[in-house]
């Protein structure tokens, strides 16, 4: 190969890898009865805009099953998950999985490096579990605002708004909301026309970012 043309190929393929080493990793937590659209949703989001690699995980690698119809088999399980720049906790049939420490501390230990931790629903009670909305505003499905308050009481759990953001923790309130919560995301971190985009392609006309609160720090 002559000398130039290889700089050039080795240019590219640099180039490449950069550009794939950029990508985010968006890590989206299934379980034996999650809500299809919980996960779905986000996932759609993160996985048509450019930037995120975006993947499933699990308890273990075993097959799960979403509303008692669809199989899924995760991507990764908790010991193997690659470390996630974003992690994403949809809802469902969450209350088994609320006392589930390898998950909790999974959770605990995601969000000391993770930009931003996603709950979709009552994956909230995940969150709330780990102690990561303690002293914040969140938001979740409408018959869980009043469980998840009496068992996170140092939170307020706010009703009729679809998503929260307190800087790293967002909640999102229940099925479709986790949709906005996701394009929010996306927002946040690739800008307003990108989202835009995003919503576009998946002809996703019901975005209202306005509908969300965003908490300045001294609002909590």
């Amino acid at each position: 190969m002559p000398l130039i043309k290889r700089s050039i190929t080795l240019s590219d393929s640099l180039k490449q890898d950069q550009k794939q080493a950029k990508k985010r990793n968006v890590a989206i937590f299934i379980h034996n009865g999650v809500e299809i659209l919980d996960f779905a949703g986000p996932s759609e989001v993160f996985a048509s805009t450019e930037g995120f690699n975006v993947y499933t995980v699990s308890l273990s690698k075993e097959p799960i099953i979403s509303q008692g119809f669809i199989k899924i088999t995760p991507t990764y399980s908790l010991t193997d998950c690659p470390k996630p720049d974003i992690v994403v906790l949809p809802g469902g049939e969450t209350g088994p999985f609320i006392e589930n420490k390898p998950l909790i501390e999974w959770i605990k230990s995601s969000s000391t490096h993770a930009e931003v931790m996603l709950s979709v629903c009552t994956g909230a009670g995940l969150l709330a579990k780990a102690g990561l909305l303690d002293g914040k505003q969140a938001t979740t499905f409408h018959s869980y605002i009043e469980p998840l308050q009496r068992a996170t009481p140092n939170a307020r759990i706010l009703s009729d708004t679809r998503f929260v953001d307190n800087g790293q923790i967002i909640t999102t309130a229940g099925v479709s909301a986790g949709i906005d919560g996701a394009l929010h995301v996306v927002a946040k971190l690739k800008g307003n026309v990108i989202a835009t985009q995003t919503a576009r392609y998946m002809e996703y006309d019901k975005w209202k970012p306005e509908e969300g609160l965003i908490v300045k720090q001294s609002d909590n």
